[in-house]
């Protein structure tokens, strides 16, 4: 089906082909996007004159576009994507392409990053020129300039900065190693496959891991690979949904999270073998658990984007919400409509390294000071 307008009732006729790569050639991206309209159509009004504008309207729910321009504003053409097909009406002269695209009413969003990717795949550019986005769109849209350059409009995201901190730190492997990595990349190549899940911890000597099979805990002799089951006390809860472990170098002792029920956090005795105790941790899920040697305490990351801080004897001390102050970390998912992604901890006393894992390689790093309260993102590989 041919791109161009139904004159009969000023339908734009939407192609399902593809659109042609040149037609972002010289022209502004202008993105609107929204999960639903308010009551009604939503009227985009685009004031560009001497411009080429290739205009990008998407959604979640079905919405009734209608676009204008001001006189000498070139619109080369329309895309419209969404879960629910959608219509636009308009007088301009112009082409329309239905295209698969999600919506994304914030930058600091996957979908967001999604959809910059996908643009990038049809027609080559890195950022959008201006973007209007809201959870509920608004009955009127009017675009008159590009927005300012901002790092969140590109495809890229926000820059990692380089960190004045000599903060080292190690991060576990596949095969029970630990590679060291700086805030701002790897010591040795980083060619480790690292671990996304968790549930491995090593002890300081390095022969010596344990993980998490399931709600089972094993001890490893990483010399052979042999492995040993540790199994719980007959009057100890069982392990439901185990979720982390790590390993206290100054007691050798192993400390494992759990997220059923009200969860608990139980420790484990390596050099005796025996279990210590157990203790609830009153419903905080808890997604991934490290030690700080240097402040003898735990540092867990939780389902809130908060960091757990918790006594080496296992005693909750206090909560710091970090979520917030982790630049780009809301386009690592899609936050509504899910939790936080797993972070792995790497602490060292005021220092601590938030790590995000994927399929086996680092993605990010943040850097956070728990003295001054603040955080940057030190490391970026997209």
């Amino acid at each position: 089906m041919k791109a161009g307008v139904q004159q009969q009732d000023n339908l734009l006729v939407l192609s399902p082909e593809p659109p042609a790569r040149e037609l972002a050639q010289d022209a502004e991206v202008i993105l609107v996007s929204g999960y639903e309209p308010p009551k009604g159509a939503v009227h985009v009004n685009i004031d560009r004159p001497g411009a080429k504008v290739l205009l990008v309207m998407t959604s979640y729910e079905q919405i009734n576009w209608r676009v204008t321009a001001s006189p000498k504003t070139s619109i080369v053409a329309i895309l419209v994507g969404g879960y629910h097909p959608s219509t636009v009406s308009t007088t301009l002269q112009t082409q329309g392409y239905m295209v698969k695209l999600p919506y994304a009413y914030e930058t600091e969003n996957l979908k967001f990053r999604e959809l910059l990717v996908r643009l990038n795949q049809l027609f080559g550019v890195e950022q959008v020129n201006a973007f209007r986005g809201s959870y509920t769109l608004p009955a009127l849209i009017s675009v008159t300039a590009p927005d300012a350059p901002r790092a969140d409009l590109t495809m890229q995201g926000p820059k990692p900065r380089a960190s004045s901190s000599g903060f080292t730190f190690r991060l576990p492997t596949r095969d029970y190693g630990r590679a060291r990595w700086t805030l701002s990349g790897p010591l040795n190549g980083g060619k480790e496959a690292y671990v996304s899940e968790g549930k491995i911890a090593v002890s300081e000597s390095g022969d010596r891991a344990f993980r998490l099979r399931g709600d089972q805990l094993e001890s490893v002799d990483v010399p052979t690979g042999q492995a040993t089951s540790i199994a719980l006390p007959p009057d100890f809860p069982r392990f439901s949904w185990a979720m982390d472990l790590a390993y206290d170098s100054k007691r050798n002792v192993v400390s494992i999270v759990t997220l059923g029920g009200e969860g608990f956090l139980y420790r484990f005795d390596a050099r005796n073998q025996k279990w210590l105790d157990y203790r609830s941790v009153n419903n905080v899920d808890i997604f991934s658990l490290s030690y700080d040697a240097k402040a003898d305490r735990y540092v867990a990351w939780t389902d809130q984007g908060s960091l757990l801080f918790i006594s080496g004897t296992g005693d909750a001390l206090f909560a710091q919400p970090v979520i917030s102050r982790l630049e780009s970390f809301g386009r690592v998912y899609d936050r509504g409509n899910g939790r936080p992604p797993r972070l792995q901890i790497a602490a060292t006393g005021d220092d601590i390294a938030l790590v995000y894992i994927v399929d086996g390689g680092v993605r990010n790093i943040w850097h956070y000071n728990l003295r001054t309260d603040a955080a940057a993102l030190t490391y970026s590989r997209n």
